[in-house]
């Protein structure tokens, strides 16, 4: 079973702490987007975060994307942030606002011929594994100007940023200076201008540390546990 405070008190307090972050790093707030990570939660607490006033959701599976948004109304930001096997492909439509997860050529390659076929052009981030975590997917650093370099061959595919995934060990200090190498990376990147790419967008951050990826620059934070609880095995 989950347990938690309550899905729209902790919704309050997260969009507090996000709101604190903002004020210590001096950002524009309207540039930072919540993302509830609704990964194995039931409908009725994706539909409780809903009445709460949240319209962003993200799932890591096709599989329970497909099967959680139609439970909600079509003013929902879809996000898939998990990693997206070339195979899922083919079941995904233009419901899906986003994908975080681009971490190599056949992914890209698949999901530029689904969508000529589906007449689409999905939005996208690269992820990169600034940690260089073996357990985390994800491009090297060095490997992501190349990918960037081949956006412009595949039409249906628009780079809107970077991704990444924190280290799973890594202490406060370490964490927040893996987010600055990506907004580092980002901001190198962006000054060659490549079809197909604008980096305006930086996913990172999660439940544990995503007031430390704010204030390295985070435009979207992916949030889950601290929102829906911790699930108990029963």
């Amino acid at each position: 079973m989950l347990t938690n405070k309550g899905i729209e008190q902790s919704l309050v307090e997260v969009r507090k702490r996000i709101d604190l972050a903002i004020a210590r790093s001096n950002r524009d707030p309207r540039t930072i987007r919540l993302l509830a990570v609704s990964k194995t939660r039931p409908v009725s607490a994706l539909e409780e975060a809903y009445r709460a006033g949240q319209r962003r959701f993200a799932e890591n599976r096709v599989q329970e994307w497909l099967e959680k948004a139609p439970s909600l109304k079509n003013d929902c930001e879809w996000h898939l942030v998990g990693s997206l096997q070339t195979n899922k492909v083919k079941y995904l439509d233009q419901s899906v606002f986003m994908i975080h997860s681009l971490d190599r050529f056949s992914l890209l390659e698949t999901l530029n011929t689904h969508g000529e076929r589906i007449d689409t052009i999905w939005r996208t981030l690269v992820q990169v594994n600034i940690a260089r975590d073996p357990a985390k997917a994800g491009l090297s650093p060095e490997e992501v100007p190349d990918f960037l370099n081949s956006i412009g061959d595949y039409p249906h595919v628009q780079v809107q940023g970077l991704m990444t995934i924190g280290a799973f060990d890594a202490s406060a200090t370490e964490t927040q200076e893996f987010f600055r190498q990506l907004r580092v990376l980002r901001d190198t990147l962006q000054s060659t201008k490549r079809s197909g790419v604008d980096l305006r967008e930086l996913s990172m951050g999660m439940s544990g540390d995503f007031e430390l990826a704010i204030e390295e620059g985070a435009t979207l934070v992916r949030v889950g546990r601290q929102i829906f609880g911790t699930r108990q095995k029963v």
